[in-house]
């Protein structure tokens, strides 16, 4: 019995963990994790901008006037929309796109000013610092990525004089019509990099604060390449001001050009059934079953379940919960060995040898096969072929029965199903080989005695795990066996 409740408890305990492992993991996941996630976004962005270069009167501060020697460099902003896809909790993309405008200026060496109109697209690429640094579990409701990638920046800037407003410089001209004048965007590269900042304001929307800085591979975005040697927008009485000069560098010797922005975001979160992690009891808990979390906001391994540690006494309860009610021991007893069991046996003490019928009574054997009509279903027959011990030679008082089942095969449309069983003396592994050769040499008789279609015989081995005698003399005569059980 002690082995019996363990087996048991083992099997209940594997089924709580089969039933958990499915549980956890979904084949049709866009990404490795246990539970489908939202992953695409789509967000808004806009604020003011900042030009960093040659015409800035200061290196952060913008000047707010405009006067004989000052120019507001405050009147500059931009919009854009991005398209964000989170490959993973820490990692994502964004597919962007923006326009607005710059402005800046400069009293000393330039005593100029500039404004330029600039569309931009670029790809960037974020991390997920406030998982990345403190955790998942801290901060649900704050997220943190630091980003940067690459883009194209088309602008079209024009410098002017202060004071006056007279143009100096633009960055491209026409002069197909012999009119010198402004004729569109120039483009170049650039290298967005950035922090943002967001709160989860609901299961769908996000606020955010973006800082970015633009690293544009040019130093033509103020209309001026700076430098004492190369000074391009100093005033030309002579009347040579205008565009750049397709042979002048493509830079002076100051640095390249960038700019700057700080913007308000909002970020709606796509998918189906969207939610959020919630607070229950002064904790979050996540809850799939709901609706669908976003990759932005959820790591995946929060939504696998810790494993349960059961104790002793639990283990005990979850089997008993489970054990399969206890078979009838009348099922499994069968008194006379016929094949039938006694809670079915209508004759349960039948003489050793008896061919029995499926209601376990004795039948005419060589009657009933005289009696069978050709072409039809027989009845269901119980028979049993014993053997000496370690042996597989069917004995002589058997060989008569046996070709009368041939017989009864031949004449109808009989099928038989044998199983060879052995005693319990010798190692599991030698007795299914026994029982196998056992079965097989019945099989073997059958088709030499003239049985037109083996493929009506069904066999099965079982060695010495189906036992129906105990470990006596004549129980183990009873062990060492192949019955014979024909069907329709």
């Amino acid at each position: 019995m002690k082995k019996v409740s363990l087996f048991v408890k083992a099997a209940g305990l594997a089924l709580l963990a089969s039933a958990g492992a499915f549980a956890q993991y979904n084949p049709k996941a866009s990404y490795e994790g246990p539970a489908k996630l939202n992953t695409w976004s789509v967000s808004i962005h806009g604020g003011p901008t900042q030009f960093f270069g040659d015409l800035r009167e200061y290196d952060f501060y913008p000047v707010g006037q405009t006067n004989i020697d000052s120019y507001n460099e405050r009147r500059s902003a931009f919009v854009g929309v991005a398209v964000g896809k989170q490959l993973s909790h820490l990692f994502g993309l964004q597919l962007g796109g923006s326009f607005g405008n710059l402005v800046g200026m400069k009293r000393r060496i330039y005593n100029s000013y500039f404004r330029s109109n600039f569309i931009q697209g670029d790809l960037t690429a974020s991390v997920n610092l406030k998982s990345l640094l403190f955790g998942v579990n801290k901060m649900k409701r704050w997220k943190m990525d630091a980003y940067g990638g690459v883009g194209v920046l088309g602008f079209k800037s024009t410098a002017y004089e202060l004071g006056t407003g007279r143009v100096r410089r633009f960055t491209k001209n026409n002069l197909g019509d012999g009119v010198l004048r402004e004729a569109g965007y120039e483009a170049d590269w650039v290298i967005p990099v950035g922090f943002a900042v967001h709160y989860e304001l609901s299961p769908r929307f996000d606020l955010g604060l973006d800082f970015r800085v633009n690293h544009v591979n040019t130093e033509r975005l103020d209309a001026t390449i700076g430098g004492q040697e190369n000074n391009t927008s100093v005033f030309d009485l002579s009347g040579a001001r205008g565009a750049f000069d397709n042979q002048l560098t493509r830079r002076g010797n100051s640095a390249l050009d960038k700019y700057g922005y700080g913007a308000f975001m909002l970020t709606y979160k796509l998918g189906k059934r969207a939610i959020r992690v919630q607070k229950v009891n002064g904790k979050y808990e996540y809850d799939t079953t709901q609706g669908v979390y976003h990759l932005r906001w959820t790591d995946p391994r929060s939504l696998i379940k810790p494993p349960v540690i059961l104790t002793l006494e639990q283990i005990d309860s979850v089997a008993k919960a489970n054990r399969p009610k206890d078979i009838d021991p009348r099922l499994l007893t069968d008194t006379d060995n016929d094949g039938v069991s006694d809670y079915f046996d209508r004759q349960p003490n039948t003489p050793a040898g008896s061919i029995v019928s499926g209601a376990g009574e004795a039948i005419d054997f060589d009657k009933y096969v005289s009696a069978a009509l050709p072409g039809v279903a027989c009845a269901e027959i119980f028979a049993n072929v014993q053997f000496d011990t370690d042996k597989n030679i069917i004995k002589p008082q058997y060989h008569e029965m046996l070709n009368r089942v041939v017989e009864l095969m031949n004449k109808t449309q009989c099928r038989l199903q044998l199983s060879g069983h052995a005693d319990r003396r010798a190692s599991d592994r030698y007795n299914v080989a026994l029982s196998r050769r056992r079965v097989e040499a019945v099989r073997n008789y059958l088709v030499q005695a003239g049985l037109n279609d083996a493929n009506r015989i069904v066999i099965d081995y079982f060695g010495s795990f189906k036992p129906v005698g105990d470990n006596s003399r004549p129980g183990l005569q009873k062990n060492r066996r192949v019955e014979l059980r024909l069907v329709p």
